[in-house]
């Protein structure tokens, strides 16, 4: 019952906020009022004492990093009770409703922040890790290019208008983003890391792994680089490296499907079918919609002599290809409706890989 009772105050703090957004937008300079027999502002409602909106707001930011994010709604709302045009607490509120996976509400809040204050670099950020949530890629680099005119060192800007660009296929690009981002933090993990993906891309692995190692150098458990370097192994035929990268990261995350898959296939190429398959059904128990993954699975089956699981292996991989190739047309003739070409080529070039597969 408290419980309950916690969410509806929780649900109710957020659309009070929200009635802050659209009453400012009427008239940013006008004061909210809303009348006691309409709605009680949160610190009457939970009877809580009205502290200052930083406190709030710093509340929310610590209820943030603990990964309670529906709490730091909650503060935020609070923060925004007080004032309303703490632009900071507007962002803060959009990174704990992206953490929820809220992510057009996530824009809508950053929005909000940029509004009162267009340099705020957290809004820009957040918005731009939405954007790119929701495929939205060059707007994504609009938002990132716009943020870096208020702020040319923002790090975080950089690499991530180096992610959009790569997910347009603009590899080169990306990694000039990157580059950037590391000359103005050199221990940037993500940076690192997304500067090796674009150089595999390239299929320039030597430089791929190197980035990664760069970035385990920093940190030796950071995920991300230990299934990536494996990928980049696998790229290279270099099979037994990949398999002790994948076992790293393999310790870190037993049940990663991605990186299970990609062990599977190591073992698989190495001739060790036996030992591939189990490692494959594991990856598929978690995530059955990795068609690569059935496709090993079908051919290892395959090389012990057992065909009729080899075959409804390669069924399960047929009816997700299927699948998939339709989504991808009807989504990029809509992106080619709306005029986002790059994003339209981005789709049907997906599309294109499967039906080579």
């Amino acid at each position: 019952m408290h419980t309950l009772k916690n969410q509806k105050t929780n649900e109710r703090l957020y659309w009070y906020s929200r009635g802050l957004m659209h009453s400012s937008q009427d008239d940013p300079d006008a004061r909210v009022f809303c009348p006691s027999t309409m709605i009680q502002t949160p610190a009457m409602e939970t009877g809580r004492h009205e502290g200052s909106a930083l406190e709030y707001y710093h509340e929310g930011l610590e209820r943030g990093r603990e990964g309670r994010h529906e709490d730091a709604l909650t503060s935020f709302a609070f923060a925004l009770a007080i004032n309303p045009a703490l632009a900071a607490a507007w962002a803060g509120q959009g990174f704990a409703l992206g953490k929820l996976g809220r992510f057009e509400e996530e824009i809508e809040c950053c929005n909000q922040a940029l509004r009162i204050d267009p340099a705020c670099t957290d809004a820009w950020n957040y918005k731009c890790f939405a954007l790119g949530k929701l495929g939205r890629f060059e707007e994504k680099v609009a938002c990132c290019d716009q943020a870096l005119t208020y702020d040319p060192e923002n790090a975080s800007a950089w690499n991530n208008k180096g992610v959009a660009l790569g997910m347009l296929g603009r590899y080169e690009a990306e990694i000039r983003c990157c580059d950037r981002a590391l000359d103005l933090r050199r221990r940037y993990l993500s940076a690192w890391v997304n500067k090796g993906y674009a150089l595999g891309k390239l299929k320039r692995y030597e430089e791929e792994i190197s980035c990664y190692n760069r970035a385990l150098k920093i940190y030796p458990f950071y995920f991300s680089a230990l299934i990536n370097r494996g990928i980049a192994y696998i790229n290279q035929k270099k099979y037994p490296d990949a398999l002790e990268t994948l076992d790293c990261a393999l310790a870190i995350n037993p049940l990663h499907p991605q990186a299970l898959y990609r062990k599977g296939l190591a073992l698989s190429m190495l001739g060790r079918h036996g030992e591939a398959i189990p490692c494959l059904h594991r990856a598929l128990s978690s995530d059955a919609s990795i068609a690569d993954a059935w496709v090993v699975l079908s051919n290892s089956c395959f090389a012990l002599g057992r065909l009729e699981e080899s075959a409804r292996a390669f069924d399960q991989a047929y009816y997700i290809d299927v699948h998939d190739v339709r989504e991808g047309i009807v989504k990029g003739l809509s992106l080619l409706k709306a005029k986002k070409l790059d994003d339209a080529l981005r789709s049907f070039s997906d599309v294109l890989g499967i039906l080579r597969r």
